[in-house]
């Protein structure tokens, strides 16, 4: 049997929906199964200035900047022991400084805040 060019652009289209829609319904399943198991460390900022995190065992790798009121997280793997939180001016937002620095086990994760302003900073345990 010979497909039309439309016949075959319409079984294109469905083979094309059929595999989107499949790969959804699997990142939907997978997501949730490993966000359970991970371990974070987790900082908000609740003092008046934007703030960020890295993870120096880890190769740097630091959160996006996490804005007043808000949070941000970084997954954790073994061996890593601590985290270095830090503080952007908002006068300057080119330059930033140390708020303090986390110590965890990986196997627990830690979730902290940064609070207080630019000028009187200081890093609170929220375990």
């Amino acid at each position: 049997m010979k497909l039309t060019s439309k016949a075959a652009r319409k079984a294109s289209l469905a083979i094309g929906a059929v595999s989107c829609l499949t790969g959804a319904v699997l990142a939907g399943t997978a997501g949730p199964a490993s966000a359970a198991t991970a371990h974070t460390f987790k900082v908000c900022a609740y003092g008046n200035y934007t703030a960020y995190a890295t993870l120096p065992q880890q190769g740097g790798i630091s959160t996006t900047l996490i804005s007043p009121g808000t949070c941000g997280q970084l997954p954790l793997v073994s061996g890593s022991t601590y985290g270095k939180v830090y503080g952007v001016y908002n006068t300057n937002p080119d330059k930033s400084f140390y708020v303090g620095t986390a110590h965890f086990t990986a196997s627990k994760g830690w979730t902290g805040a940064a609070k207080g302003t630019t000028t009187n900073h200081y890093l609170v345990d929220l375990g």
